[in-house]
């Protein structure tokens, strides 16, 4: 099941490195763009995965601008110099547990937040090629925007503290609209800072999932490979560590709730093993003579019984009367029975002779007279 991930990256478009912002625009956008600087036109009509566009302009800006060849060509014929950085380029991972209207709202009120309400222009467009790993590439202007147009550079949008905290708000987004479908939740830290130890996995990239879903292997994805499995490698080690820990706490628990029923320390008890039934039978009848006791598992069918070696006497002579019942009961009516059963059965015929014997004293005096009418005939 895909879950969401963070992806959050931020780039400078520059005339330095061979970019455009009306390359870029007509990139993102799926559209044919001409750059009116250069004189190159951007053809990208063909690509189909551009399922929404919009344009967000803030306050005061030229409502020509909601054009998207007006808007980046005047972005481009404001740039004079030939390493001009003409635009911010972001592209980010999208939560694909949401609906496609939810991502929509999402960026949309991420973006208004963030950059219009700063005074940029915003360009984004959502891309999906149904592969699990829907995205938004967002572009920015660099200067500020009056209603005559672009003015001077605002050198505070590239303050590395106003990148961190578009960071966190993406994620407080992504994290908002995850809320109301699953527990997921996604953390713009790095795992340092989340004091988590793991090796972050590389970004990618267009070019090398596209060869990666090919079938062929790339650098970048060979390098995710092995950083998966040293990551899993690690994981296993903790969880090994952390049950090696319960189990240890575990054992703790245990030895203080045998001290504590059998009313000693483990090192001061008896132990002796033997079949479950009669060690049920046996347990049963030294609580009722108030010989505490704890029954466990042996691991091989059996059940050991745990007490304290100062009732040894008191354990021996049990030991016998259970002999005595064994011998005296072997089945009861041909059938092979229970240790309860044979105790049950032992006490009930004890019960029996009591009762005859209490009868005894009052049966003789008839027995006698009767002896006596016989002997005077």
């Amino acid at each position: 099941m895909p879950i969401a991930i963070y992806h959050f990256n931020v780039k400078v478009v520059s005339r330095s490195k061979g970019a455009s912002a009306a390359a870029k625009a007509a990139y993102i956008s799926g559209e044919k763009i001409k750059n009116e600087y250069d004189g190159v036109t951007h053809d990208y009509r063909k690509k189909g995965e551009v399922v929404h566009k919009e344009i967000l302009l803030p306050n005061g800006a030229p409502p020509k601008y909601k054009n998207r060849t007006v808007l980046w060509n005047a972005v481009e014929s404001a740039e004079t110099r030939k390493n001009s950085q003409t635009a911010k380029h972001i592209d980010a991972a999208l939560p694909v547990e949401i609906t496609r209207d939810e991502q929509i709202d999402l960026v949309r009120n991420f973006c208004q937040q963030c950059f219009v309400s700063r005074g940029m222009c915003v360009d984004f467009a959502i891309h999906d090629k149904k592969d699990g790993n829907p995205h938004v590439h967002i572009l920015l202007n660099t200067r500020r925007v009056d209603e005559h147009g672009f003015t001077t550079k605002d050198r505070s949008w590239n303050d590395k503290a106003l990148l961190i905290e578009w960071r966190k708000l993406w994620a407080d987004w992504c994290n908002h609209k995850l809320y109301y479908v699953n527990g997921g939740r996604i953390d713009h830290r790095s795992y340092k800072a989340q004091d988590i130890d793991k090796i972050p996995q590389v970004h990618l990239g267009a070019a090398a999932c596209a060869i990666e879903k090919k079938g062929f292997k790339t650098d970048k994805g060979c390098r995710n490979r092995n950083i998966l499995k040293q990551n899993i490698e690690s994981e296993i080690e903790q969880l090994n560590f952390k049950l090696a820990s319960i189990n240890t706490e575990s054992l703790s628990v245990r030895n203080e709730l045998i001290e504590t029923t059998v009313g000693c320390p483990i090192s001061e008890m008896r132990m002796f093993i033997f079949e479950k039934d009669y060690m049920t039978a046996f347990q049963t009848a030294l609580s009722k003579n108030g010989i505490p006791s704890i029954l466990m598992g042996s691991g091989d069918g059996n059940v050991k019984i745990l007490f304290n070696s100062c009732d040894d006497e008191k354990i021996d002579e049990m030991q016998s009367h259970f002999s005595l019942i064994g011998d005296t009961i072997p089945t009861i009516n041909g059938k092979n029975v229970t240790w309860t059963e044979r105790v049950a059965e032992y006490e009930r015929r004890q019960l029996l002779v009591g009762q005859e014997k209490q009868l005894a004293p009052t049966l003789e005096p008839e027995k006698d007279k009767s002896v006596k009418k016989h002997r005077s005939r």
